[in-house]
């Protein structure tokens, strides 16, 4: 089992639509993705179990092998909750989206990290760079060059897709890529390009935030 396997034992025994996912809560979630960025030399990779993940999963075997092999959190809207409650007998524990959880993220992390964000969209990835270098200014936030050799390490890597092809591309891309996290965000970040109110997680935030 891998160091994303291990932790993830530890932390919950919970499965949704037969996907072991994190059963934590905020804090403990945070704690535990900050342990998984500090290892080093075994990569782990992020994502959200949500609605659209969930049904692909049951018909494309592939992908539901590549979920398998990621520490899932729970995600989805209410309609997912009432879904995986029907399913599981159950609600939901605490839902996560990319749009909470990676700017939470990066105000829990107290020491300054050298933070990627990798996507095919090179405008929507310069912005999501400029949002998240004002958000917290202790990290070094980079565009990370997909069609160049990356002999820097990365501490966390965000990825930033519309869909299940560019994730796959960018995943190939980044084999080579030194990281201790990547984190796999959809299209979840588009409301900081878009300019809308993004939704607050109630964590607590070691640092001061500046966007």
């Amino acid at each position: 089992m891998n160091a994303s396997g291990d932790f993830l034992a530890a932390a919950s025994q919970r499965t949704l639509f037969g996907l072991r996912v994190c059963d934590l809560g905020w804090n403990a979630t945070l704690g535990l993705v900050e342990s998984l960025i500090t290892l080093r030399g075994n990569r782990t990779t992020l994502g959200f179990l949500d609605a659209r993940t969930a049904f692909r999963q049951m018909i494309d075997p592939a992908y539901r092998s590549q979920l398998g092999r990621r520490v899932l959190l729970p995600g989805g809207g209410r309609a997912f909750s009432i879904l995986a409650k029907a399913r599981h007998g159950k609600p939901t524990p605490v839902r996560f989206s990319a749009a909470m959880f990676v700017p939470a993220l990066l105000s829990f992390l107290e020491k300054g990290h050298r933070i990627g964000i990798a996507g095919e969209d090179t405008a929507r990835v310069e912005a999501l760079r400029e949002h998240f270098a004002r958000h917290a200014p202790w990290h070094d936030v980079v565009v990370v060059a997909l069609d160049q050799d990356m002999p820097q390490r990365f501490d966390l890597v965000l990825v930033d897709a519309a869909g299940l092809g560019q994730e796959r591309r960018i995943e190939r891309r980044l084999a080579s890529v030194r990281t201790g996290l990547v984190v796999m965000t959809g299209a979840g970040l588009s409301t900081f390009i878009e300019g809308k109110p993004a939704p607050q997680a109630t964590v607590p935030s070691r640092q001061p935030s500046f966007a």
